[in-house]
């Protein structure tokens, strides 16, 4: 009876502890060694691995297979460091995973750190691509601590001598015994890694081009007669080409291209097919591949042009390029043509069109041309790009996206050309306009100054640019700081109906386009396609960011009322009072020390407080609902400029900068004067 007394104490015993509560997560950290929550060994056997640690309470850590561990087991320690040593190398060609390490502190376990080992033998790559051509070497290289290293060959290829380029990576050249004369890859041989003699799992293989390939399925040419395309052949050895159809004269070019002109106008509504080209090697007819020629319709529905200005915004330009594409290849555009001006980089730039291809289910970026950028950006060097883009795409609608810094109607030679001076009429110094523009410590990257002299433009000269190519453009977006604005609108009324843009900073995040395009490549209306594309940058905005950064405002303007608006804000400037300039609502978190004015203001908020005539404010607001639409804004705007997000409590969606001629001491007084919309208002 008594035995039986203390089975049932000793049940209660463990039934107790093992119900303990868990250990806190914060009663075991990692100080060093691990990361990525990896504890990582090189790949020799034997070798070491040490990480720091600190516990609150006794621990040990659990067997992990190969894995041990000095010490296994302490006492609780603000940092106890700990050596482990792995048993067997990784005779992989690849890191390898070798388990868990597990913490118990109690009965907790702690998981979610994996011992991970590399490989004796690095790669660079997992295979070696060869040249269709025999004896055309191509080097390889590979990583090892190991000194004793060989590398054996197999199958059709030749290899040079191992060198140790430094004391870890090796280097051998690998080129094909014989021609592979075929439309295929073909595996030529392979490589194999010994190290101290001993042979790794695993082998590299020399893979060879074929003789012939096209890097798309289709050929797609100019709807006009007459018009060129060049197409390259991927080939190293000598072909013919020829084709089935009249309709395309094909020539075979110089290195490799071959040249396409179009006979006839596709008049009709759709793509067409024209004929197949077949391209067949001099000395070996039965080694051919063939590929069709489409036409495109000779005027789109609709060009969308995207113009990329500067290179400090380039990562997010690639971004946003990389979210067209993706739209593009959702075949979301309808019968739109993409066509995109980006630098590579401050001296040079390509202009491409952005194709899916179906065969190859992959974006194609087709080169239309290259510049040779000038030191300082001009009317006509615009003007040129945008020239090659309408005559490569002619529509019937055209759309200009224009992704850069942006300073609305501020004059680009106000702003320090390298120290030299400002402008000849500014009555203040370069440097001090540029302290002006200077973001605050902190602050983040936004679309809002120039990059440098040298990438700016006025909007007079975007103007001019725009109107020599012929064609009037039915809307322009500015990814781009301030551009809703009145003033630059004004420079830009005569060549494009509307623009949508932002009365504040751009995160530099930019638009979405994703979300926009799909809208501008629909049936609807143009006027409706742009205000859904307003809201939906702002709605981006509101569901994607946090904090400050929920930060945007857009507005729709429509050039063509903008001469009406200007007689409306003419007879409201009959009737002004003297007010606080920055008692208006701004756009800008300028320093007021810099300068004593903000530099963008809500143009309605201005009127209403400043002009005496009721008549002619009611008058100015009746024609400012004509000339402004798809207004949306958050509840603040954030601005590099103090680093923080400011209110909006008044929101007409246009700015302007008037409100600086109240203070005689303000920035950019005498430049405003000369601008066009000070002209047709005063």
């Amino acid at each position: 009876m008594k035995r039986f007394s203390l089975y049932i104490l000793l049940l209660t015993l463990l039934f107790s502890s093992c119900n303990q509560p868990p250990v806190p997560a914060d009663h075991l950290t990692i100080l060093s060694g691990i990361s990525n929550n990896q504890l990582v060994f090189e790949g020799n056997a034997g070798a070491r691995a040490t990480f720091s640690m600190a516990s609150k309470l006794p621990w040990e850590i659990l067997d992990t297979p190969g894995v041990t561990y000095n010490p296994s087991k302490g006492e609780a320690s603000d940092r106890v460091t700990i050596t482990a040593t792995i048993t067997d190398a990784n005779r992989s060609l690849a890191t390898r995973e070798v388990g868990n390490v597990v913490f118990r502190l109690n009965r907790t376990r702690f998981t979610g750190i994996t011992a991970v080992q590399k490989p004796l033998v690095t790669l660079s790559k997992t295979h070696i691509e060869l040249s269709s051509e025999q004896n055309v070497y191509t080097q390889f290289t590979f990583f090892s601590k190991d000194r004793d290293i060989e590398v054996e060959s197999e199958g059709d290829i030749i290899c040079s001598e191992l060198k140790s380029v430094t004391t870890e990576e090796y280097s051998i050249s690998v080129a094909a015994a014989k021609d592979n004369l075929t439309t295929t890859n073909h595996t030529a041989g392979n490589l194999t890694f010994k190290v101290a003699g001993t042979a790794l799992n695993g082998k590299v293989e020399a893979v060879q081009q074929p003789a012939l390939f096209f890097d798309r399925s289709r050929i797609t040419v100019g709807g006009e007669a007459g018009e060129q395309i060049s197409v390259s052949v991927n080939s190293s050895f000598d072909f013919t080409v020829s084709s089935t159809s009249t309709a395309i004269d094909v020539k075979h070019g110089a290195e490799g291209m071959i040249d396409i002109t179009v006979v006839e106008t596709n008049t009709t509504d759709s793509e067409r097919k024209l004929g197949t080209i077949t391209v067949q090697l001099t000395d070996n007819p039965a080694c051919k591949v063939s590929i069709d020629v489409w036409q495109r319709t000779a005027l789109a529905e609709r060009t969308m042009m995207f113009y990329y200005l500067g290179m400090s915004l380039k990562s997010f330009y690639d971004t946003n390029l990389e979210n067209v594409e993706k739209v593009v290849k959702e075949e979301k555009v309808g019968n739109s043509r993409v066509l995109v001006f980006m630098q590579s980089s401050n001296y040079s730039g390509k202009l491409f069109e952005v194709l899916y291809d179906k065969g190859l289910g992959a974006i194609v970026r087709d080169q239309i041309a290259t510049y040779d950028l000038p030191q300082l950006y001009s009317e006509q060097m615009v003007g040129q790009i945008l020239q090659d883009m309408t005559k490569r795409a002619p529509a019937k609608e055209y759309g200009l996206y224009i992704g850069s810094h942006g300073k609305g109607w501020i004059p680009k030679n106000s702003v320090s050309t390298g120290g030299s001076g400002s402008s000849s009429y500014s009555t203040f110094s370069a440097e001090h306009l540029e302290s002006i523009w200077t973001p605050a410590p902190g602050a983040i990257m936004v679309r809002h100054i120039g990059d440098t002299t040298s990438t700016q433009i006025d909007t007079t000269e975007l103007a001019g640019a725009i109107r020599s190519t012929g064609c009037h453009f039915d809307y322009i977006i500015f990814d781009a700081c301030y551009m809703a604005n009145v003033e630059a609108a004004y420079d830009l009324r005569d060549v494009t109906d509307y623009i949508l843009g932002s009365a504040c900073e751009i995160i530099s995040d930019g638009m979405p386009y994703k979300d926009i395009l799909p809208i501008m490549a629909s049936d609807s209306p143009l006027l409706e396609r742009l205000n859904s594309s307003a809201k939906s940058f702002v709605d981006y905005y509101k569901t994607h960011k946090e904090g400050a950064y929920i930060s945007a405002c857009s507005a729709v303007i429509d050039c063509r009322e903008l001469d009406a608006l200007a007689e409306a804000t003419k007879r409201v400037n009959g009737s002004l009072k003297r007010i606080d300039p920055n008692t208006v609502q701004s756009y800008d978190g300028i320093n007021l020390t810099r300068n004593p004015t903000h530099i963008f203001f809500d143009i309605e908020d201005y009127v209403l407080k400043s002009c005496t005539d009721a008549a002619a404010v009611a008058a100015f607001s009746e024609q400012l609902g004509k000339s402004v639409s798809g207004l949306h804004h958050t509840k603040t705007f954030y601005s590099a400029y103090n680093n923080k997000a400011n209110p909006i409590d008044y929101y007409s969606g246009l700015t302007t900068s008037a409100p600086i001629m109240l203070h005689a001491m303000s920035a950019y007084v005498t430049e405003w004067k000369e601008c066009a919309w000070y002209a047709a208002t005063h």
